[in-house]
C-alpha cells in the first residue's frame, strides 16, 4: 500500500506540474470512449468491452480529416474471496487520415491498469493505469500534386519538379493515468487525469549542407475529466461530462449533458435513449443522440462550428459515430451508465 501511494504521488506531480501537449484523438464523444484518453479506465466496466468510433471532420470543405478508432479491453484476476485487486488490460488502435490519406498517422496502444477498493461493497475505487503507444506517420508522395508551373515564360502542365524525401516517421509514447470511480444503484461517477509523454520534432537546424530535425521532449496530457450520471424520476437519468484538454495545437474545455429515457428495461438489458448537447470552448456546439440497447451502445454527434471558419463563410460539416458492444459476465451490481 505504501509503495502504491508513493507511485501515485509521483504521477500526480507529472500530471499537474508539467506543461501538456496532447497525443490523444480529437473527437466529440470522448465521454463514451474514456479508455482512449485514460489508461486507468481499461478493464473496469460492467462487462468486457469492444468499442469503435468514426469521425469525418470538415467534410463541407472537401475531405480533410478522418479518424477511426478501435478498442478492446477486459478485466482479469477477478476478486473472488482473495485479497488480489482486479486488473484490466486494453489495446487501442487509431488512424488519422488527412486529405484522403495523403498524410496518415496510425497508433497502437497497449495498456494495463490496477485498482484498489475503499469499501467492502466495492462501490469506490482508485485505479492506476500505464501504457505504451507506437506511432507511425506516413506521407504518400505520389499523391502530392502542386499544380501547374510557370517557368521561363511557358506554362507547364506536368507535375511540379520538387524532390520529396522519405518523410515516414515512427515514435513511441509513454502514458499514465489515475481514475477515481464510484458506482452504486443510483449513480455513476468518474474523476480522472492522464498524461502522455512523447518526443516531438518541432525545431530545425540548418547548415550549408543539410537540414536536420531536432527532437524536443514534451509532455502530452488530458486534465480534469469528470463523468457523472444519476437516476431521477423513476428510471430516467441525467448525465454531465466535462474535461479540460491542453493539446499541441490548442487548449479548450469540453462540457455538456444529456437526459436518458428508459424503455423495455430488465436487469440484464439496460435500454435508454439519450438526448443532449455539448460545447467545446471557442469552437463548436455539439448536439448528441445516444442509445444503450441490451449490450450495445451507439452515439451520433454533429459539430456546429462558431469559429473563424464560419466567419469566412465556410460550412464545415463534422459527423461522428460510435459503436460499442459488451461481452462476458456482468462484474458489478451498480448502475449501467453511458460512461461504462
Amino acid at each position: 500500500m505504501i509503495r502504491l501511494k508513493n507511485i501515485i504521488g509521483i504521477l500526480l506531480c507529472f500530471l499537474f506540474f508539467y506543461k501538456a501537449k496532447s497525443q490523444t484523438p480529437f473527437i466529440s464523444q470522448n465521454f463514451s470512449n474514456t479508455q482512449f484518453f485514460n489508461p486507468a479506465n481499461v478493464g473496469f466496466g460492467s462487462y468486457n468491452r469492444f468499442s469503435s468510433f468514426y469521425r469525418s471532420q470538415f467534410s463541407g470543405v472537401g475531405t480533410p480529416y478522418k479518424t477511426i478508432g478501435l478498442n478492446l479491453d477486459f478485466g482479469f484476476l477477478k476478486n473472488e474471496g482473495t485479497e488480489m485487486n482486479n486488473l484490466g488490460f486494453g489495446i487501442q488502435g487509431i488512424s488519422d487520415q488527412v486529405l484522403d490519406g495523403i498524410l496518415q498517422t496510425n497508433s497502437i496502444t497497449l495498456t494495463i491498469a490496477d485498482r484498489i477498493f475503499f469499501d467492502d461493497l466495492k462501490t469506490n475505487f482508485l485505479a492506476l493505469g500505464i501504457g505504451t503507444t507506437f506511432v507511425t506517420r506516413t506521407i504518400d508522395n505520389a499523391s502530392l500534386i502542386f499544380g501547374d508551373q510557370f517557368i521561363a515564360g511557358r506554362l507547364l502542365n506536368t507535375s511540379s519538379l520538387e524532390v520529396l524525401n522519405n518523410n515516414n516517421i515512427s515514435k513511441n509514447t509513454f502514458n499514465v493515468g489515475l481514475l477515481y470511480s464510484h458506482n452504486d444503484n443510483l449513480s455513476y461517477m468518474q474523476l480522472g487525469a492522464s498524461s502522455y509523454f512523447i518526443n516531438r520534432s518541432t525545431g530545425y537546424n540548418s547548415t550549408n549542407d543539410s537540414i536536420s530535425v531536432m527532437p524536443i521532449n514534451q509532455f502530452s496530457q488530458i486534465l480534469g475529466q469528470f463523468n457523472y450520471e444519476h437516476v431521477f424520476g423513476g428510471n430516467k437519468t441525467f448525465m454531465i461530462h466535462a474535461n479540460y484538454q491542453n493539446r499541441y495545437e490548442n487548449e479548450f474545455i469540453f462540457a455538456g449533458g444529456a437526459i436518458g429515457l428508459p424503455f423495455n428495461e430488465t436487469y440484464e438489458s439496460t435500454n435508454r435513449l439519450y438526448l443532449g448537447c455539448f460545447y467545446r470552448s471557442k469552437d463548436a456546439v455539439i448536439p448528441y443522440i445516444g442509445l444503450m440497447f441490451n449490450k450495445y451502445k451507439l452515439g451520433i454527434t454533429y459539430d456546429i462550428y462558431n469559429n473563424d471558419m464560419t466567419a469566412a463563410n465556410l460550412k464545415p460539416q463534422t459527423f461522428e459515430f460510435t459503436l460499442s458492444t459488451y461481452f462476458g459476465k456482468r462484474r458489478n451490481e451498480g448502475l449501467r451508465s453511458i460512461f461504462d
